[in-house]
């Protein structure tokens, strides 16, 4: 079960909240986000948001119903009290806190941490204990099943923070008790932002968000560089004998072009080196998987006359660009088109849960010769139409390779995950 508050209360009107709250965003380094009927205050990653929603109770003029809440999981206990001292500071009257902790009322950071927050993670390490030895796959800690998949390691977990050995978790245990652990799998352990805070973050990033490619592809990599690297500058700062992934710095300042600054201390040394994305990932759309190199960003493709595709680019303008569009069949299961039957080389082959067939063709862009792929999937009732561009035919041995290990899953399939929510 994951560990949060909710809450309600009454407000004079959204925008009294509205500019409250981005006094309070600008003080304490947050983000804000808002719309018609709520805001959203972004503290941290992992889910470090407090979502307020709000309505009239009667007359527009006011008072205003809100009511929000905040799940403090897999972030930390310091999310958990930040989000309890943001609510101190908002303007809501007659608040009422719902908070499994009790902190709300009683305040007790260490008492919280003890006595929610460790006994959640011994849960997570109970269950790695049992599954530890047995070469289970794709196993699963926190980890958000709406974007891509890493590349599956038997006997070990993919975590927001990383991947470990099944036995490596237990053994930190072991080894220096659970607040070991905490220090490592919580972004936000301790009560406020400090070198670990940042050197957490920073590990998130490196881990989940980062492509490892150069800041001048877009405004993305840029962000993400920098933000990796202002982080780990800061924990130094704050904390020089905290153990910092330095290899990992080099790296990342080489793909920024910013001169390294880190001063001499000691290397964070784990089993596996930060990165999902150096290697491929596996992306879902509806139950089509779609593995990719990790380097491949992701977009939504909007179409000047309405619709739109899932559009992956690669790290040059030479790599293939990737589309992928979803239709469903009116009744009954999808079928094959006749959209591909004059196209070079057409396959066809089935799949555990549905059928696939392609073939290539070359097209006039701006007067450029193309190479284009076209691949339909059928699944069940979902026809999947993905088309692979390519600039150079030499490109369509790797395109067919990845087609080859496209695969679609059956709606009730379950992966092995352990959500704790």
């Amino acid at each position: 079960m994951s560990i949060g508050l909710t809450f309600t209360g009454k407000i004079d009107g959204p925008q009294a909240l509205l500019e409250a709250a981005r006094v309070l965003v600008d003080q304490r380094n947050y983000r804000l986000g808002a719309g018609e009927s709520g805001l959203r205050i972004g503290m941290c990653p992992l889910g470090g948001e407090v979502d307020i929603l709000w309505r009239p109770e009667g007359e527009a003029a006011g008072p205003w119903l809100v009511r929000g809440e905040c799940i403090s999981t897999p972030a930390g206990a310091g999310l958990h009290r930040a989000a309890v001292e943001l609510l101190d500071s908002l303007p809501i009257h007659a608040l009422e806190v719902q908070d499994e902790t009790g902190f709300y009322r009683h305040r007790d950071y260490q008492r919280m941490k003890q006595e929610h927050f460790y006994p959640w993670l011994r849960t997570l390490v109970d269950v790695c204990r049992r599954e530890s030895g047995k070469g289970c796959s794709g196993f699963q800690l926190c980890w958000d099943l709406e974007q891509y998949a890493p590349v599956d390691i038997p006997d070990t977990v993919i975590t927001p923070m990383g991947r470990f050995h099944l036995s490596e978790l237990t053994g930190m245990v072991e080894r220096g008790g659970i607040e070991a652990l905490a220090g490592r799998f919580f972004l936000w352990e301790n009560r406020t932002p400090d070198a670990r805070f940042f050197r957490n973050r920073a590990l998130n990033a490196l881990w989940e968000k980062c492509y490892f490619a150069p800041s001048a592809r877009s405004l993305e990599d840029t962000a993400i560089n920098g933000s990796i690297l202002d982080d780990l500058e800061r924990a130094a700062k704050l904390d020089p004998t905290l153990p910092l992934p330095r290899t990992s710095y080099l790296e990342v300042c080489a793909l920024a072009e910013r001169e390294p600054v880190l001063p001499d201390g000691p290397e964070l040394r784990e089993d596996f080196a930060p990165g999902y994305r150096k290697d491929p990932v596996t992306h879902a759309v509806g139950a089509l998987r779609l593995t990719l190199p990790g380097i491949y960003r992701y977009e939504w493709e909007q179409w000047e006359h309405g619709g739109g595709a899932h559009l992956w680019c690669g790290p040059t303008a030479e790599s293939p660009v990737w589309r992928v569009n979803a239709y469903r069949a009116r009744e009954g299961g999808a079928a094959f088109t006749s959209n591909l039957d004059a196209l070079h080389g057409v396959e066809q082959r089935q799949l555990k849960t549905g059928a696939l067939r392609w073939g290539w063709r070359e097209i006039q862009e701006e007067g450029e010769r193309l190479y284009q792929v076209e691949c339909e999937v059928i699944a069940g009732a979902a026809l999947y139409f993905l088309t692979a561009t390519c600039a150079s035919s030499g490109d369509l041995g790797q395109v067919a390779q990845t087609i080859g290990q496209i695969s679609v899953v059956n709606n009730t399939a379950k992966k092995e995950t352990i959500h704790t929510s």
